[in-house]
């Protein structure tokens, strides 16, 4: 039976959050549905950025396909990994203020020293954390660590500083050797949900304030996304999307351990206020998150075998993005800092292969991001070498110069 669809089209002023229709390409609305079609996809929302405006906005399908509910622009999707854009913000706003060195060892901010049992006089940085050159485990699978990657109800995983300590630290009860892999400290990259955990504790401790708290207050509230957050309490239950198992099966709304590195939740209109705040050096609607000489620094190349800055990948022709994917959610982000052009596609179903709303390969997205060019003032498609990609997988030896001590403050 052919997948019931509902299209919005939508063009937005984010600054007023006014919504007025238009639809200008039926074929790009066609072709993303005969791939939805093909690929039992419920339902997708992405949009297109311009400065600080939307220009193009596109729903399709089923936020909810037992109640017949559409998507919008406004459904609220899990973002999987692109939370962790939202944890190295935290951590460049604390560095800013000169609370956080990201240079310096994380153990001055910690209340346990965090170290490699290989390479015990190695120091284990923020930058290390945010270029997943730590030398922490992903963990790639549940195996490696038992436990880490268990679901808990909406709102309730243990605390940051228990997963940590319970982890980390010798002796603590899910402690394994396996936490660490065998490259020392900023050698080697490799994914890690774990790092980034880490590095929302960094912030908790520093802060003094419960890690989603201060995303909430210090991120979302001040860019005018009052739907965004790590907490399902916070949310309009109505405009959650339900999260579909790519046999097709819903899954109740959970967090886990890790929940730092992949449980916002937003919907294209509020994301695209925190996406135009980056890709307009750290400001959206005159309300600065980060000051444009921090996201310069975070843009900045240290890996030209896979692209990672910090969080952030660099791509083909200067773009900068991030994927996400977890059962019940696929996301990507990626912008043009020079173009001021940027694209977010969100989705209640997770491929686990071949998923079309990734780059590179993705079919969803070279749809979108075929339109997006059409927003460049450029105009220019392959602008730079042809490096950089997303790096979930196999470690990657570190090409570059991950040291610039930008954030150094010497008298820590």
């Amino acid at each position: 039976m052919a997948m019931s669809v509902v299209i919005l089209l939508t063009c937005a002023a984010l600054r007023c959050g006014s919504l007025s229709p238009f639809s200008d390409n039926p074929g790009l609305d066609g072709s993303i549905l005969e791939e939805m079609q093909t690929r039992g996809i419920p339902s997708a929302a992405a949009c297109i950025i311009k400065n600080d405006r939307i220009v193009w906005t596109g729903s399709y399908g089923l936020a909810d396909k037992e109640n017949g509910v559409p998507a919008t622009s406004q459904t609220v999707y899990l973002l999987a990994s692109l939370s962790k854009t939202v944890i190295a913000t935290a951590v460049l706003q604390l560095a800013e203020r000169g609370l956080i060195d990201i240079d310096r060892d994380i153990g001055l901010y910690l209340p346990f020293n965090v170290r490699n049992p290989r390479y015990p006089q190695s120091a284990v940085t923020a930058r290390m954390l945010l270029t997943h050159s730590s030398g922490l485990a992903g963990p790639q699978t549940d195996d490696e660590l038992p436990g880490f990657y268990d679901w808990f109800p909406p709102d309730v995983a243990p605390p940051l500083g228990q997963t940590m300590t319970e982890y980390l630290l010798p002796g603590g009860p899910h402690h394994v050797p396996a936490v660490w892999k065998e490259s020392a400290p900023g050698r080697r990259e490799l994914y890690s949900n774990l790092g980034a955990s880490l590095l929302a504790y960094l912030v908790e401790c520093v802060s003094g304030e419960e890690f989603s708290s201060y995303c909430r207050g210090h991120i979302f509230l001040p860019l005018d996304m009052p739907g965004t957050s790590y907490k399902v309490a916070d949310l309009d239950p109505a405009r959650l999307a339900v999260r579909y198992m790519e046999e097709g099966g819903p899954i109740p709304h959970y967090t886990r351990r890790d929940f730092p590195g992949g449980q916002v939740k937003s919907s294209v209109e509020e994301f695209a206020r925190f996406l135009a705040a980056w890709m307009n050096g750290g400001v959206f609607n005159e309300r600065r998150i980060l000051k444009a000489e921090t996201v310069g620094e975070a843009l900045r190349l240290h890996n030209r075998a896979s692209g990672i800055c910090l969080i952030w990948n660099r791509l083909l022709g200067d773009w900068y993005g991030h994927s996400g994917g977890v059962n019940g959610a696929s996301s990507y982000i990626e912008f043009h800092p020079r173009d001021k052009v940027g694209l977010i596609i969100l989705s209640n179903m997770y491929l686990k292969s071949s998923n079309p709303m990734y780059h590179p390969a993705g079919r969803i997205y070279a749809l979108i991001r075929n339109h997006a060019n059409r927003f460049r003032s450029s105009n220019k498609r392959n602008a730079s070498p042809a490096i950089g990609g997303f790096h979930e997988g196999q470690p990657k030896e570190l090409q570059g110069d991950p040291g610039a001590a930008f954030f150094s403050k010497s008298s820590l």
